[in-house]
């Protein structure tokens, strides 16, 4: 009685399943019956196999039946590409479009397990022989869709963030998905990088505590070396921290962005907040550093020597304007600049006369440069060369340049 009994329970079983299995089939005949005319398709049969599939999709019995999520993947297709149609003419509903695309490439991915998942006897759903062509059909399919479920991401990442990271993480899932095992996406996705930015992005806008924050500030975190992205990702960095008072990581990623990037914005931005801090020795290190890094751009350069020329030290300031000349013979404030210390030291010594006036005579030569390369800026040499020429007696010199030595 109890052999008998077994066996009606396992026929049951058994009847069950194959119940299930032929529920599947049947969902997929119904829509090869609906797509018989392909510039026709009946979606009233569409959705009766799309309804009839969602039940197989949670029935214990079909659930890891792999064509489950085959017929699954194709019906949801259909149905999304409708989407899309529809929307050429109405307005695109960008979200449903793309929750649809999404979808897919998950029932792609559960296709895949079942098919690979062996029984309780070991044995594997598919034939080897068949798998290869399942497999290679299944990855074309979700492979053509990736693409789109990251742009997907990128368009709803503001308006829609927690469907943005849904689809994220559908995107990123794929990189170690076995399904996609012989393309290597983690060394060959070019768009990996987006992403991971994309990411960060929809976790800021949901962000509303310092460790939310600390969350999307890793995903940045992640783009840093990226030619594509680096010098965003550095000033969203550097902005956060400096948001939250941290300057020692806003200068951190200050830091790594000057020495990285040939975007000058952020080796001035290093010296501009030391100077804004008072640490002038700090400033004109930096300045040091970066003339090194950036050898043609003037604006280390003459910083040092500004300071240097404000520290009244004028010997050292005109070797750094001499420099800043090498640069750019045509600078004509560093002309005056180089002048000015010339200058300054003649009245330094302007009780020693002939010391006075060779100084004043090296002065001299440096305005006029100046005012040969920006005549139209007497405020730049007017007044200077009527002061030396003043100084020297040089009362014809004196008189042309009289008229310019209110000129501040």
């Amino acid at each position: 009685m109890k052999k008998v009994l077994f066996i009606c329970a396992l026929l049951t079983a058994s009847s069950t399943l194959f119940a299930q299995k032929y529920a599947v089939t049947d969902a997929n005949n119904t829509l090869t019956e609906a797509c018989r005319d392909s510039r026709n398709i009946d979606y009233k049969l569409v959705n009766k196999a799309w309804a009839d599939i969602q039940e197989c999709m949670v029935n214990e019995k079909s659930k890891d039946y792999h064509d489950t999520w085959r017929v699954a993947a194709k019906i949801r297709n259909i149905l999304t590409y409708k989407i899309y149609q529809d929307g050429q003419a109405n307005g695109l509903d960008t979200l449903k479009y793309f929750n649809g695309l999404g979808d897919i490439l998950q029932y792609y991915s559960t296709y895949e397990k079942c098919m690979t998942t062996p029984n309780e006897k070991g044995k594997l759903p598919v034939r080897e022989s068949d798998y290869k062509d399942l497999h290679k059909d299944a990855q074309t399919e979700a492979f053509s869709l990736r693409g789109n479920v990251l742009s997907g991401a990128c368009a709803i990442v503001h308006s829609h963030p927690k469907d943005a990271i849904k689809l994220l993480d559908i995107y990123l899932g794929t990189f170690d998905d076995p399904l996609y095992k012989e393309l290597n996406l983690n060394e060959r996705d070019t768009l990996k990088e987006s992403a991971y930015l994309y990411y960060g992005m929809a976790l800021k806008t949901q962000a509303t505590t310092w460790e939310d924050t600390l969350k999307y500030l890793s995903w940045y975190e992640k783009v840093l070396k990226s030619p594509a992205y680096g010098t965003y990702t550095c000033v969203e960095l550097m902005n956060t921290y400096k948001d939250h008072g941290d300057m020692q990581n806003w200068e951190k990623y200050c830091r790594y962005a000057a020495e990285n990037f040939h975007d000058v914005q952020f080796p001035k931005l290093l010296v501009q907040e030391k100077v804004r801090e008072n640490k002038d020795d700090e400033a004109m290190k930096l300045c040091e550093e970066m003339a090194k890094l950036y050898p043609d751009e003037i604006y280390f350069v003459e910083t040092r020597a500004l300071m240097t020329f404000n520290d009244k030290k004028y010997t050292e300031a005109i070797d750094l304007f001499k420099r800043l000349i090498e640069i750019d013979p045509t600078y004509a404030r560093a002309w005056t600049s180089l002048g000015t210390c010339y200058y300054q030291i003649a009245m330094e010594n302007k009780n020693n006369i002939p010391e006075c006036k060779k100084w004043l005579n090296e002065a001299i030569p440096c305005y006029k440069k100046s005012e040969e390369n920006e005549p139209d800026q007497p405020v730049l040499w007017g007044n200077y060369l009527y002061r030396c020429y003043h100084a020297l007696q040089d009362s014809a010199n004196e008189k042309k340049y009289a008229k310019y030595k209110d000129a501040d």
